[in-house]
């Protein structure tokens, strides 16, 4: 499927709004185990830190339930950005999603409880074109700024990222078809977010 957004779309955020209430949102990627960020968590949470210091955004949504690893990738991205010097009280996490689509509707109920007029997206670029479009099918404004610096991920496995995308785009045509994501987006306005907490779970 091709990326609906054009070309060059995902990267462009723009100045803030003056007086606009935005977060900062950052999409989990598998973690190693409690206190074990893979090296793609690092460099997203190390990126969103970032983005949240230079357009002066107060909110940081960490978000991703758990995996194999039998931990929620959330908490381990709540360790990273507190041992970054982020305060406690501008973190919120999301642990329960475990795809873009469930991570899109959980950030589409967070927004509209805590009235943010944009969020911005942070994840690496290969995903973004995809969690993008879905982000804006739950009716959240967005802007993409992908994850760089140290860390990064080499030529090969950003190709094997790419490669990904392919059949992941194919099956959001299918959810688009099939109405799944019209009824994602009347979840995402029907409810508050599961599992929200502020800081750390515990």
């Amino acid at each position: 499927m091709a990326n609906p957004l054009g070309p060059g779309n995902n990267s462009i955020c723009g100045g803030r709004r003056p007086g606009e209430n935005q977060s900062v949102v950052v999409l989990g990627a598998q973690v190693l185990g409690p206190g074990r960020p893979s090296p793609a968590v690092r460099r997203r949470v190390a990126h969103g830190v970032a983005v949240l210091r230079r357009r002066g955004i107060r909110w940081l949504l960490l978000m991703g339930g758990v995996g194999k690893a039998g931990v929620s990738e959330a908490s381990v991205m709540a360790g990273l950005a507190r041992d970054l010097g982020v305060e406690a009280g501008r973190v919120l996490l999301e642990e329960q999603s475990t795809s873009t689509l469930e991570q899109a509707v959980a950030a589409a109920r967070l927004a509209r409880e805590h009235r943010w007029g944009r969020v911005v997206l942070v994840t690496d670029r290969y995903h973004l074109p995809r969690a993008r479009f879905l982000f804006q099918r739950m009716g959240l404004e967005v802007c993409g700024d992908p994850a760089r610096g140290p860390g990064g991920a080499g030529r090969w496995r950003r190709l094997a990222g790419a490669a990904r995308e392919a059949p992941a785009w194919v099956k959001v045509a299918g959810q688009a078809i099939g109405g799944r994501l019209h009824r994602a987006a009347a979840e995402a306005r029907a409810a508050p977010a599961p599992g929200e907490c502020r800081g750390s779970c515990g």
